[in-house]
């Protein structure tokens, strides 16, 4: 059976299937209490007391479920990050955000996953799959499997895909013999925590969301703190460094989905300044179905002019200025104020700030322009 099941899930595209027990995940509970009581969670308010008691044991939300399937699937590892050129300032995206949004794709993959099992083995109720949902900790699952290790990044390893991989779950009631937990940990290498531009790792294995370039570019919907900006450099939709960074993923070249190739969704590299501009419709139409949605066209704009700043190519001098005359929204027009602090020996920037103390409706622009005024002196 387990052979007939590896052979179905990848023959729907799944790289990696291992099987685990269900029984309950021993201190996880406590290690995800603990964690939202130190506040590496803050900002991410569904995660609370609740969801970490749901996640320690998986029979809390299928309790008839006797067997864990542990899924992986590769995304794009290749490094095809194009620099920024004097006059053509670029942003960096995740490599999993390159394309499609995975969500969809991987969960219709699960579903069809669980199709083709009720039609080998019948009809059973508890066959229920997971995507990315903190209703179960699917690095849990998978290191339980043996699909690979947690890393001191907190990024689940295997030693064939590296940590480019998507996870995904399913829950079942047929009996089936777990697969044996890899041996494998990091050892002594401790590359990604020094690595880290914010230094989100108060120590290896444990991250602080809220200082993670992925969360504040991301999930975060208010300002990036002032003192992380400079850290988030010029990327605009999540980060790779820690995994960049990582030897397991040293030479990893692996085949995926086109749905995930660059050519279908924002790509590595995007011009910056075409970006500033784009109306709701336009943000929409040209990002429905990709992991950019999930920022919205605030979020996204925010953090190009984080980036722009972070970039220093005075061609983006006037469009921030646009920006800070002309757009709705006061989340954008507060980092451009403070991208146009980077610019700091153009007088004309000083005008603009002072303008924008005068005159802008929204407290928290003029507040961010007259601290950038006081840094300056």
């Amino acid at each position: 059976m387990k052979d007939e099941i590896r052979r179905i899930g990848r023959s729907i595209g799944f790289d990696l299937v291992r099987f685990a027990s269900v029984e309950p995940f021993v201190g996880l509970e406590q290690m995800l209490s603990e964690r939202i009581a130190a506040g590496y969670f803050s900002g991410l308010d569904w995660f609370n007391q609740e969801r970490a008691h749901l996640a320690s044991d998986v029979r809390h939300i299928v309790p008839q479920a006797r067997t864990l399937i542990a899924l992986g699937l590769a995304y794009p590892s290749q490094d095809s990050y194009i620099p920024s050129e004097p006059g053509t300032p670029r942003g960096r995206v995740a490599h999993y955000a390159w394309g499609r949004d995975y969500h969809p794709v991987v969960r219709g993959m699960a579903r069809r996953f669980i199709a083709e099992l009720r039609h080998r083995y019948g009809h059973h109720e508890a066959r229920r799959g997971w995507v990315d949902t903190a209703r179960v900790v699917d690095r849990a699952i998978a290191t339980r499997a043996g699909l690979g290790w947690i890393g001191k990044n907190t990024c689940l390893l295997t030693h064939s895909l590296g940590s480019w991989l998507l996870l995904a779950e399913v829950a079942t009631d047929l009996e089936i013999d777990p697969d044996p937990p890899l041996r494998t940990t990091c050892g002594w290498c401790a590359r990604c925590s020094p690595a880290c531009p914010t230094h989100a790792f108060p120590a290896p294995g444990v991250l602080d969301a809220c200082r993670c370039i992925s969360f504040l570019t991301i999930e975060s919907r208010t300002v990036i703190p002032r003192e992380l900006r400079r850290s988030v450099g010029d990327w605009i939709f999540g980060c790779d460094v820690c995994q960049e960074v990582c030897p397991v993923n040293r030479g990893v070249v692996s085949a995926h989905l086109p749905d995930f190739a660059a050519t279908q969704g924002i790509g590595p590299s995007p011009e910056l300044l075409p970006l500033l501009f784009l109306s709701e419709e336009e943000f929409r139409a040209r990002y429905r179905g990709t992991p950019v949605m999930r920022t919205g066209r605030t979020g996204l704009l925010r953090n190009v002019c984080v980036a722009l700043g972070n970039v220093g190519d005075p061609v983006a001098i006037d469009p921030l200025q646009r920006v800070v005359r002309a757009e709705r929204q006061p989340l954008v027009r507060a980092h451009a104020a403070w991208a146009l602090g980077e610019f700091a020996s153009e007088m004309v920037i000083r005008r603009d700030l002072e303008r924008i103390c005068r005159e802008d409706p929204d407290a928290t622009v003029r507040t961010e322009a007259s601290m950038v005024l006081a840094a300056l002196g």
